[in-house]
């Protein structure tokens, strides 16, 4: 089983994205993932329609995952935005 995970609201992210794994604050990064470079992923979320049959179709939905590539004085690191992205797109500038 995998170990627990602290969650938090997505507007928390540029916060919380400056802590490394070890708990400590990054060096060299202020929390700004807009200056991040922004990368795309494609997953599947695939679902048998009845699980009972043998020949049941398989239907399968696009997933996308955002994710901002920062840098910190350690190198390079890897957030992923999703939530973050979109709660950024129906706010005003």
């Amino acid at each position: 089983m995998a170990p627990p995970i602290a969650t938090f609201p997505a507007s928390e992210l540029p916060i919380t994205s400056q802590t490394n794994l070890k708990g400590t604050k990054r060096k060299g990064f202020d929390g700004d993932l807009k200056a991040c470079a922004l990368l795309e992923m494609l997953q599947y979320d695939c679902r048998i329609e009845e699980p009972g049959r043998r020949d049941s179709p398989v239907r399968c939905w696009p997933v996308e995952r955002l994710f901002r590539r920062c840098r910190d004085q350690e190198g390079s690191f890897m957030v992923e935005t999703t939530a973050w992205e979109r709660g950024e797109k129906g706010k005003k500038d």
